[in-house]
């Protein structure tokens, strides 16, 4: 601490030193030293003095911290317990207290008094507050509730400042960038306005202010409150659903939006309503489509391994991320396999019934420390067989049946651990298709996308939990049912992001009589970040700004929805200022990924040139055409009888080799892969001068790529 008398005080008041705590200055500084090696000594010290000054927070501050440190938050917050008994409103001590609470007690105990801490230290204690709504979001992702998660991370980015501010915000953007999660839960959303009454509109606006502070607990009194009063107004039960979602209480929270999805009267908010109700029913379902794993020990891994790879139906797999591999201490990865379905050859592969899928993940580890490997309770090197519950116990039949002997574990000592689930109605989807040598990238595009249709159709048919177990295509004539049905298609959407597929989402609404979504207008001012993603297909590009198409691009590419991507792109694109400003070059290269996935090579090469283009005149030309050239290659690649491969190889080989030798280990790699190591005689001889282009540095092989700008960015087919 500060001696200067007349130096700002560093309890954080305001006052200079001399006028605040420097009548105990000296008493502080000596528990300070003591603390570092006396912590009992420092805590009775810190007691005494607080026993003298007991209004002083600075005093109770240190000693919370220091029982904490020595692992007493009982005493700690006995400590600020008695000290809000006389101050109850003072920030430090709340926030302690709150602190305390959530880490002891989890959020569910501590709700009361963080929402009090919330409304009382909002303005003093931004960082504090900051503090709390990020632990409370890492709580929530924990235990799957991902409205409350997102909410309160976006409450922590506001609370903060500076460094800390930054942080969160790529917290907040790798959160929506996970397409894993349905994207329904990644968005914000906006409560509704409530005018049935004057009393109702100042009631709402007092929840609203709790809201923006966080405090969904009182704001959801509040709605319910309301909903008692005004029974029949939808917006009101839309809110306290919402308020009660970003409060964690999922349940409650579905049965609220279930209520206000047959109350309002406008069609698409009331879809709005039941779609994410349905999604927090799936999450709260006990209907799982489950995966398990099974520890096989084995013994000579060298042996095994020779077996395993001498076996048709195994294939190796390099994707596993060894450098943050979670793996018990003393054992190391030592193959990485998937288990096929079928092992058949590219001839036999004459429709999409044939095509084979991965469904196993075989993994092999062996001891590299034996004492660290006892002392985890592994004493032998093991196989991990990773499937779903319809394909693990014919999975660990066919293992055993390839490494025989070599298996010591005996069948009756098999134990099946729980490592993921899925829903029922995404069942239908999970296929991990397997290309078989010989079949081109094109072909096998060819035939994976055959599977689309067939999986919407086997999801049309199945049965429905929110149409009372009808199945989407019996419920078309139902009237009552239409608002549950169009959710079910959101629902839809949300396992066609997931699973990076794009069906025909008009088609499918057809068939269910179901109406398109009204056209959304967004006005000018609005930010599109501020409009649910669900709202996101409504949107008309065309209608948007500059600044919002470029946000809108940004967002639906971090959410995974490239129906609205490509709107999005082919907007900006005709625009020729607007995509010059976005990016031109990210941009094509964006909208050829998504015609090369949905096989227009065609376009996706037109978008390449453009790329080209926009690339020719920047301080890295050459990098940039050099990055464009390759990433033709590996398009072109898909089909090895594509008739301008050869000339693109000769061009790369001309421009760059000679300059850039490291750059023919990447192309002969990339040969490889695709089956075309005849190709790479083609990159012999050539041209001995080349110019360097335009370019001012040189790009090479492992150098830093360029981040991309908005976050992380959902890019179909990416190499």
């Amino acid at each position: 601490m500060a001696n200067d008398p007349y130096s700002s005080c560093p309890c954080g008041s305001g006052k200079k030193l001399k006028f605040c705590c420097g009548e105990y200055l000296p008493d502080l500084q000596r528990a300070f030293r003591l603390r570092e090696n006396q912590p009992e000594a420092a805590v009775k010290l810190f007691r005494d003095l607080l026993r003298k000054h007991p209004d002083r927070d600075v005093i109770l501050r240190e000693l919370v911290f220091t029982l904490n440190e020595l692992g007493l938050s009982a005493e700690a917050r006995q400590e600020i317990a008695n000290f809000l008994k006389a101050h109850p409103d003072q920030p430090t001590a709340l926030l302690s207290m709150a602190e305390i609470c959530l880490q002891v007690d989890g959020f569910e105990a501590a709700r009361r008094i963080l929402h009090r801490t919330f409304q009382i230290c909002a303005r003093s204690q931004p960082a504090g507050i900051s503090f709390l709504a990020s632990t409370v979001a890492a709580e929530m992702g924990r235990v799957g509730c991902l409205m409350a998660a997102r909410e309160h991370l976006s409450l922590a980015v506001r609370a903060a400042t500076g460094e800390r501010q930054r942080n969160l915000v790529l917290q907040l953007v790798r959160f929506e960038s996970e397409t894993t999660l349905p994207f329904l839960f990644r968005s914000a959303y906006t409560l509704l306005p409530v005018d049935c009454s004057e009393d109702a509109v100042q009631q709402d606006l007092r929840a609203r202010k709790l809201s923006i502070l966080g405090c969904w607990e009182p704001a959801a009194i509040i709605y319910n409150r309301l909903a008692d009063a005004y029974p029949t107004e939808g917006a009101i039960w839309y809110n306290l659903g919402l308020c009660q979602s970003w409060d964690g209480r999922l349940a409650e929270s579905a049965g609220s939006l279930h209520h206000a999805a047959t109350l309002l009267k406008d069609f698409d908010q009331a879809v709005t309503a039941e779609a994410m109700a349905q999604q927090i029913d799936s999450q709260l379902s006990t209907e799982r489509f489950s995966s398990f794993a099974v520890r096989l020990n084995v013994r000579s891994v060298s042996e095994l391994l020779t077996r395993l790879e001498s076996e048709p139906l195994l294939h190796r797999n390099d994707s596993h991320d060894h450098d943050n591999c979670n793996h018990p201490e003393g054992v190391d990865h030592a193959a990485e396999m998937i288990l096929l379905s079928s092992a058949i050859s590219a001839e036999e592969l004459t429709d999409v019934s044939k095509l084979p899928e991965s469904i196993a993940d075989v993994d092999l580890y062996d001891i590299t420390d034996a004492d660290e490997a006892v002392a985890a309770g592994i004493h032998h090197p093991f196989l991990l067989v990773s499937a779903s519950e319809s394909h693990i116990d014919s999975a660990v039949v066919k293992l055993r049946a390839i490494a025989g002997d070599l298996i010591i574990t005996a069948g009756d000592a098999e134990e099946k651990e729980l490592i993921s689930f899925e829903r029922p109605e995404s069942r239908s989807f999970d296929h991990r298709f397997f290309c078989p040598a010989g079949v081109t990238q094109k072909r096998f595009r060819e035939l994976t996308r055959q599977r689309e249709p067939q999986a919407v159709e086997a999801w049309l048919q199945a049965p429905q939990p929110s149409l009372g177990g009808k199945s989407a295509l019996e419920s078309a004539s139902d009237e009552s049912l239409k608002i549950k049905r169009a959710a079910c298609v959101i629902g839809l959407m949300v396992i066609a992001a997931r699973n990076d597929l794009a069906p025909d989402f008009a088609s499918v609404r057809q068939r269910l009589n179901v109406q398109a979504p009204a056209p959304r207008v967004v006005p000018e001012n609005m930010v599109i970040a501020a409009v649910p993603a669900i709202d996101y297909e409504r949107i008309d590009p065309s209608k948007l700004t500059d600044t919002q198409l470029h946000e809108f691009t940004n967002r639906c590419s971090v959410l995974g929805l490239r129906h609205q991507i490509r709107t999005g792109l082919d907007e900006l694109t005709k625009r020729p200022q607007s995509i010059r400003e976005y990016d031109a070059r990210r941009g094509w290269l964006m909208r050829a990924a998504i015609a090369r996935v949905e096989e227009d090579y065609d376009l996706a090469y037109q978008c390449l040139d453009h790329a080209r283009e926009s690339a020719a005149a920047g301080p890295e030309a050459f990098r940039h055409q050099l990055e464009l050239d390759i990433r033709e290659l590996s398009y072109r690649l898909d089909d090895p009888a594509d008739p301008a491969l050869i000339t693109l190889l000769h061009r790369v080989r001309d421009r760059y080799l000679h300059k850039i030798p490291e750059i023919e280990g990447v192309i002969r790699e990339q040969l490889q892969i695709a089956g075309c190591s005849h190709l790479a005689s083609e990159l012999e001889g050539g041209l001995q001068v080349v110019g360097a282009g335009t370019g001012s540095s040189l790009w090479t092989p492992g150098a830093t790529a360029e981040p991309a700008e908005g976050g992380k960015l959902w890019v179909p087919g990416q190499e």
